[in-house]
Order: C-alpha cells, then structure tokens, then sequence
C-alpha cells in the first residue's frame, strides 16, 4: 500500500510512524512547507518529505498532483480542514479511493452543506437546519433583518469563527456594512452566507466513522458561543454520559452518519448544533476534520485514543475492529485563554489539571483557537468541571 500524507507545517503528528507500525510494509511519501514544525530527523527511516516553499499555494498543489500522477498512491491522508478540498480534488483526478471533491465540498461550503442535515431524525422528530440564506447584496442583509430579528453573517468557507458577525437590528446592519466596503465585496461574490441568529447552548460532537457506522461519539457543550472569543474564554466541557442531551446528541450521530458514512466515506467528522431555551435541537455545521484547540487531547484524557491516530489510520483501512463508544477515564473539557486572563502555580498544579500549556496571553485572539494558556480539566460530572475551570480565572 502507497499512502500519500498532507501535513500542514504547524502539525508535529507523526503520521508515517503511526501507519509503518500498524502496517510494516507500506510505502508513505509526505508533502509539507517552509517552517514545518517537524524537523527532519524526527520523520521515520525511509520515509521521502518533501517540504515545499508556501504549503498553501497552487504551486504545493500542483506538485500533489505531479506525485499522484507519478507515484500512484492508493490513500491520500490530511487531518487539517485547509486540506479537504484539495485532498479530495486529488482522489478525484486521479481515481484514488475515499472521499471526493464533490462530496467534501458539502463540508467545507456552509451553504451546500445544509443538505447534509435535511430529513435527519430523531426518535421520530426531525432535526431541522438553522434557517438560512445565501444573500448576494446588502438588501439582502438587511431584508433578514427586518424578518428574523438578529442574523449571523459569516463566511461560507470559514473556520475557527473568524469574520463572524452577529447583527442585531437593521440599523446594525447599515453601520457595518457602511463601514466595511469588503462585506459588500464579499456578498457580491456570494461569499457570505445568512443564518437566523439562534439563542441558546452550542455543542459540538466529535465522531471517528469506520464502514460507514461510528466508532466514537463523543458530544461537548461549549461554555459560550465560540464567536464570543474576544469576551469569553473558549471552552467546553463533555456532557454528562447519563443526561437526556447525551443520549439524543449518540443518536443524532448515528443517524448523520449512517446517511453520510457510505456516500461520502469521512473517517472523522466535527459537527456543531444549537439547542434553544425551549429544548429543541438544530443542525448548524459540519466538518470532515478533528476539532480544534484540545478537543484531540480532551477525547484521548477521556476515550483513551488520539483521533487523529485513528483517522490516520482508519483513511488507510489499518484500524480494525475496535471501538471507542465507552469512556475509559475521567470525564473532562478543554479550556482556553482567548479573553479573560487565566492562572494557575505551575509548581503545585491542582490534580484535576490532566494538561497544561502555553503562556499567559499580552495580545488579542486572532480566533476562537488562538490561546495563550489552555487546559484539559477532568471532573465527575459538568459541574464540577465548569466550577473547576471557573476557579483558573484570574482575580480582577
């Protein structure tokens, strides 16, 4: 088996390590950039990287292709959102097995991607989409406005809540659409996508698939919308294995992937949903990647394994066999400095702190994953583990 693996500079993972010692005999050939956080001797024997001046530019992809068409692998791995596209372009040129450009853009086009959650039920009930446009001009803004009340606008390829905007009146709207000329650019290149603004908990559930089925469900609550990064830490805490949420969010997973497992073939997904103050559920993303900040690090505290590992080997059809459905270790959730200072003794860390890292911040988040300290916290349930992550807040 010839696998072909797409790292991003900043990753340190050791994927050609992880698929050699699962499977002595296959051949891996990696593609990075400038300032890969990898230096070259930590890459495993016989292993060829080649590590290109600007990873994201056409010129990488390009060369991705070249290595196809030369090469012929039969798997192309990327554990980064950026490489979902590009990846699937790939397979598709060039018929390599797993999932394709026509279906990974359903996970990157947060238009496209509605379909994805219409018709999905749960115990009878529907699961509908939080509703939504695709507006083209600034009369369209302000028309959602006046019907819906406050409105998110965002871009329909973003991530890590980068250029989000909640607008609350159409007199809001106005302001910041006159202010900043480059949204209207944007609307006019159908750039931007509309979202009726919903009130209420956002949780994310993170999911490793195998055949088409789950193999790990694990559902989140966050502690405040992630767009409020610049007011709020970022966080969020696993929910309570024994509460009515967890039990619908397994459920949802399960049918979500059951529809999109077959036909689409993630070995991973990220997917976020909103509950309102009345109890009911809506669909908002999905992703075909990890989550980000500590999630990976939380789910391994908790489950017992490193996702990305399992994607890792899972894209090459290496992990049989095993699940992760039941948590092996303490419950927990992550926490990180994007706003409010964080503390803690170093020295004398208390024991519920399961990891550490990072430094005290001195600047502003650039997005919801930009931290200076963050934490894994392990605790018996969600309170305990919010009241814990409460007490890392700095006096003020």
């Amino acid at each position: 088996m010839r696998v072909l693996v797409l790292q991003q500079p900043s990753s340190v993972a050791p994927f050609e390590s992880w698929l050699q010692e699962a499977a002595p005999d296959v051949e891996v050939r990696m593609i990075t950039g400038a300032g890969t956080a990898r230096p070259d001797d930590s890459v495993a024997r016989g292993v060829r990287r080649e590590v290109l001046d600007d990873y994201h530019a056409p010129a990488t992809t390009r060369r991705i292709h070249e290595v196809c068409a030369e090469w012929k692998p039969d798997v192309i791995f990327s554990n980064a959102e950026a490489d979902v596209l590009r990846a699937a372009e790939a397979r598709t040129l060039f018929g390599i097995e797993g999932t394709t450009s026509s279906a990974a853009v359903l996970y990157r086009d947060k238009v496209l991607m509605k379909k994805l959650f219409a018709g999905i039920r749960v115990d009878g009930t529907e699961v509908p989409a939080v509703e939504y446009r695709a507006p083209s001009s600034g009369e369209d803004v302000l028309a959602a406005c006046e019907e819906w009340g406050p409105v998110v606008l965002k871009p329909r390829d973003g991530s890590g809540s980068v250029s989000v905007l909640v607008l609350d009146t159409p007199a809001e709207a106005v302001e910041r659409l006159a202010e900043r000329p480059e949204l209207l650019t944007e609307l006019h290149r159908s750039q931007l996508i509309l979202e009726r603004f919903v009130e209420g908990d956002v949780y994310h559930v993170d999911i490793l698939v195998r055949d088409g089925a789950p193999i790990l469900v694990s559902p989140s609550r966050y502690l405040h919308p992630p767009h409020l990064f610049a007011r709020h830490n970022v966080g969020s805490v696993m929910v309570d294995a024994d509460s009515p949420d967890h039990r619908f969010l397994r459920r949802y997973a399960e049918e979500l992937t059951a529809r999109v497992g077959a036909a689409h073939r993630p070995n991973i997904l990220h997917l976020e949903l909103y509950r309102t103050p009345d109890g009911r559920f809506l669909a908002g993303e999905i992703a075909c990647r990890g989550g980000g900040a500590l999630v990976k690090e939380s789910m391994r505290h908790t489950y017992g394994v490193d996702q990305a590992w399992a994607a890792c080997l899972l894209s090459a059809g290496l992990l049989r066999g095993t699940t992760y459905l039941e948590r092996v270790g303490p419950q927990s959730g992550w926490l990180l400095e994007t706003a409010a200072p964080l503390e803690y003794d170093a020295a004398a860390p208390p024991a519920w702190v399961a990891l550490a890292k990072g430094t005290r911040r001195s600047d502003t988040a650039s997005s919801s994953v930009d931290a200076g300290l963050s934490f894994v916290v392990e605790g018996a349930d969600r309170a305990e583990i919010e009241a814990r992550m409460e007490s890392l807040h700095a006096a003020v």
